[in-house]
Parts: structure tokens; sequence; C-alpha cells
């Protein structure tokens, strides 16, 4: 008997065994059915039985209604606060005198959301989903009070580091939480929904950020999410209840993969910093850059061995990736997150730039990518819950996000309204519709005890994914643009400074300042176009997703009326 046997610790073998204590009611799963579908032996089996939870809980309609609301209003803070902020940043320097420090903001959130993010799914199995839920909201409000309340640049940087490490488990728990209350049939419209608020928040961060600059003051960007979050903590206490997990504290934190939990964390801000660094900062072939990514590989590669040999309950189990399934899932999820994150950001981009107009129409502007996204996210969760399929609306989808990249690629500075508004309708309809039915995939392809998990690194492959496609693309916009006015920087060196503030063009005359536009158009044309091939890549590994056919199982919550 070894030490741990000695405490009463179960072993990984038992836990693997035992998902009696996990906080999760699952769906009926006969021992014939998992073995078959974690085998992958049938590519193009129809899996009619019910795969996912054993049982959910089922709620009264209206208290359903409630909680749903409470979780939607989850989502909507976390995907409020990454765009409400850009807004204010340039107010924010002014005002602390730190100009050089503002990158740092964003940088801050962005390590420890993205490093802590895998931790929350496994969390949310030891302590429970609701406590792990309310443990990551009231995080970031706390980060946010701060943040509103900051007296210098230091103080506004670590305390959005702190607001990261509960925006980091706010999403993936809301994922987990609908997985517990909604079978998974019903779950597609429900998950639609909740995209259709992600792409909301993301035209109101903007706006919300610009009106409280320009009318009040920047720290309301940050004082918004407290009643927001209040509104989300009292809906959860009150109203949602699920299963509570056995054991004590003592026995519940020795469950922790603290060494693997460490070397992750440690090992993807050392490989975050580069990539938000590289080709801005520094150099891409700076040492430091090298040295970061070399150091952080290595820790990583520490944590892959802690993860295989030691951990008793592994932050990310090696065994979700012998499913063919799983690895479709987590490729397209990283793939999305490149194409789509590295598109918006440089939508508002070409509206502000070449376009000439202001952030706040600049966020206007991208109102027909949005309902594009609220219309195919919300229809395509209906016809999931209706049909039972999934895969037809991930290729739609993806084959949509492919085209609309490559439409993007179409813009010029004389593009018409209707032009623009055609052309960005294409890629939100394909993002909203295949954004929430990938996470469905997981949800099914996996054993009870492993949703969670699953559900975690699903979205954690997508948070890197968003990290690359901006550096990806912002290194070769950066390229672009500085190879396009080569010739002018030649006659005139001062024309540099428009590389990092396009508001000087105009200063060198009309004549100057149109060439330095076409510039810019022809490196976001460059770093739209480069989106296809992410995007292309996701399709083609949706291709090996199961054809898995949802039924509805077991005690299921009333429908949507």
């Amino acid at each position: 008997m070894n030490d741990m046997e000695k405490m009463g610790i179960p072993q990984k073998e038992e836990l693997s065994n035992n998902s009696s204590f996990i906080d999760h009611k699952a769906e009926v799963v006969s021992n014939n059915d998992l073995e078959s579908f974690s085998s992958g032996k049938d590519a193009s089996v129809n899996v009619d039985a019910p795969v996912g939870p054993k049982e959910v809980v089922t709620l009264p309609f209206k208290q359903l209604m409630l909680v749903f609301v409470g979780l939607c209003l989850g989502v909507f803070l976390s995907s409020l606060d990454q765009t409400i902020v850009s807004v204010c940043t340039k107010e924010i320097a002014n005002q602390f005198n730190s100009m050089k420090e503002i990158p740092w903001i964003g940088t801050a959130y962005l390590l420890t959301s993205t490093a802590f993010q895998p931790l929350y799914g496994r969390f949310s199995d030891i302590f429970g989903r609701k406590p792990t839920f309310l443990f990551a909201i009231g995080i970031f409000l706390v980060g946010s009070a701060l943040c509103g309340a900051a007296q210098s640049m230091v103080m506004l940087i670590v305390a959005r580091g702190i607001a990261g490490v509960g925006a980091g488990g706010i999403f993936s728990s809301v994922m987990i939480i609908l997985t517990d209350i909604i079978s998974l049939r019903d779950r597609g419209r429900y998950q639609g929904i909740i995209g259709a608020v992600f792409g909301v928040s993301s035209v109101v961060g903007p706006l919300l950020g610009g009106v409280f600059t320009d009318h009040a003051s920047w720290r309301w960007a940050f004082y918004i999410n407290l009643p927001i979050g209040a509104i989300t903590l009292v809906a959860v206490i009150k109203l949602l209840h699920l299963p509570h997990v056995g054991g004590s504290m003592k026995e519940k934190l020795l469950r922790i993969d603290f060494l693997g939990s460490l070397t992750l964390i440690v090992g993807l801000v050392m490989i975050l910093l580069p990539l938000n660094w590289g080709g801005s900062t520094y150099a891409w072939n700076d040492p430091l850059i090298i040295g970061l990514f070399c150091g952080g590989f290595a820790i990583l590669g520490l944590f892959c061995l802690v993860e295989w040999k030691q951990a008793v309950e592994p932050i990310i189990p090696f065994h979700l990736f012998k499913d063919r399934t799983n690895n479709a899932v987590f490729v397209c999820s990283l793939f999305i997150g490149c194409g789509m994150f590295g598109m918006m950001f440089f939508i508002p981009i070409y509206f502000q730039v070449v376009k000439g107009e202001s952030a706040t129409a600049a966020g206007l502007e991208t109102i027909p990518l949005i309902v594009g996204l609220l219309l195919s996210s919300i229809s395509s969760g209906i016809m999931v819950a209706k049909w039972g399929q999934i895969r037809p609306f991930i290729w739609i989808g993806l084959a949509l996000s492919t085209v609309g990249c490559g439409l993007l690629g179409l813009l010029k500075e004389s593009s018409s309204r209707g032009a623009t508004i055609g052309i960005l309708f294409v890629p939100g309809l394909g993002i909203g519709m295949c954004m929430q039915t990938i996470m469905l995939a997981i949800q099914s392809s996996v054993g009870p005890a492993d949703i969670a998990v699953a559900t975690a690194v699903a979205t954690f492959f997508r948070t890197v994914g968003s990290v690359l496609g901006v550096a990806i693309c912002g290194t070769v916009f950066n390229n672009k643009l500085k190879d396009s006015l080569a010739g002018l920087i030649a006659q005139n060196p001062s024309i540099v400074a428009v590389i990092s503030n396009s508001d000087l063009a105009g200063q060198w005359g009309p004549e100057i300042k149109q060439q330095i536009l076409d510039s810019y158009m022809d490196a976001l044309h460059l770093a739209f176009l480069i989106n296809v091939p992410f995007m292309a890549v996701a399709l083609l590994a949706s291709l090996f997703i199961r054809h898995i056919k949802l039924r509805k199982a077991g005690p299921a919550p009333p429908p949507m009326e």
C-alpha cells in the first residue's frame, strides 16, 4: 500500500471508474456503447444510444429560464470585458502618463485568463460546478473593482491579471453547467443563444467604452461589471441546485494536481509572452523571444510528463487524445480561434484607418457580422434540437467562414455600404453556425466523468487559437505594411511614423496620404486572407468527427416556448 492509499486518497484507476462522487448526473450509457465510442473503430456509426450525462438535473421552466439568464449574463460579462477596455486605453495612458505600459493592460489579462482556463474543468469535478463558477465570478469582480479603483498603472495591470484569473473560468463553467441542467439534444438551442450573447457583447463593448470615456470616466468600463456580476451571483446562488460533491475540504485539496497546475501556468505564460511581444515589442529573432519559447516548451514538456506519470486526476487527461472525434474537435477549436479572432481584430482597423471612421462608428459597422452570427447561432441550435444532427452544421458553418474570410479580401477603400454589409454578413453566418456545434460534438463524444474537462480543454484550444491568430495576422500585417511603405520611407524617412500612428497620414498632403492608405489596404488584404487557410484546416479536421445522432434521453428541461 503506497502513501496515498494510506491517506485514503483515491488512485488514478479508482477515480476513472468511480464517477459517483463527481458533481455530475449522467445519462445512462451501456459499457459496449462507451467502448465502441472511445475506440473510434466505426467511423460512420449512427449512435442512437444516448451519450454524455447519465441524467440531467431537471429544473422547473421558470427556474431554468432565470438560471439561464444568469449564465448568459456571466458570458456577457466576460466577453464584454475583452472589448470594452480597448477603447479606453488612450485615456488611461494620458491619466497615468504611462503610454509605454499600455500593452500590459491587455497582456496581463490575456496571460492569466488563458493560463488558468484549463484548470477550471478539473476544479469543477473536484469542488462542484456551482462553487467553481461562483469562485470565477467572484475573482473576476474583485479584479474589476480593483481596476476601477486603480491609482497607478502598476495597480491597474496587477488588477487586470486578477480579473483574468476569474474570466478564464466563466465561459468554461457556463458550458459545463449547461451539461448538468439541459439534455444533450436540447443543449444546441441554449448554446446557440450563448453564442449570440457573445456576439452582441462584441459590439456593445466598444460602444459602451466610448460612451464612458467621452461622457463619464474610463473607470466605469470596469465598474459596469459589478452590477451585472451581482445579478449573476444571485441567480446562481438562489436558483441553481446541483448535486453536492462529497468529501472534506482536505480531501478535495489533496486531489488537486498542484505540480501539473504550476507547470502548465508557467509554461503557457512563457509561450504567450513572446506571441504577444514578437514582431512588435521585440523582433521574432530576438534572444529573449527565442529563450522564452524554448523555456516554455520545455516546461510544457515537463507538464505532459507529470500528467502522464504522476497526476492522479490530470488537468488534461491524455486518454482524451485517443479518440478521433476529440482530436478533430480540438484542432477545429484551435483553428476557429485563429481565424475568427484574427479576422475580427482587423475589421475595425479597416473602418477606422481606411474609411476614416471613429472607434464608435467602427463598432457599429461590424453589426452585419454580429447579425449573421446571431441568426445562425440561434437557428442552428434550434435545428440541432429538432433533428439531432451536428456535423452538417459544423461543415456548412466552416465552409461559410472560409468563404467569408476570402470575401474580406475584396474590401476596398471605395467599397459601398451595401458591399461591406454583404461581405461581413457571410463570415458571421459561418462562425455562428459552427462555434457552438463544435462544443456539442466534444460533449457527445466523451464519457460522463470527462465532460467538464473536455469542455474546458476545447475552450482552451480556442483561446490559444485566438492568441496565435492575432499574433500571426499581426506579423503578416506589419511586414506587408513596411514593405508597401518602403518606397515612400526611402524618399521621406519621417513617413515611418505612420506605421505606429495612422492619424499622421494626412500631414504630408493628399497624394501621400492616399498612397499610405493604399499600403494599409494591401496589408489588410493579406491579414484577412491569411485566415482562409486557418478556417480551411478547421473544415478539413471537422471531416474526422464521427456521425452522432443525438437523442433525448431521460428527464429533460421543458422546450423553450
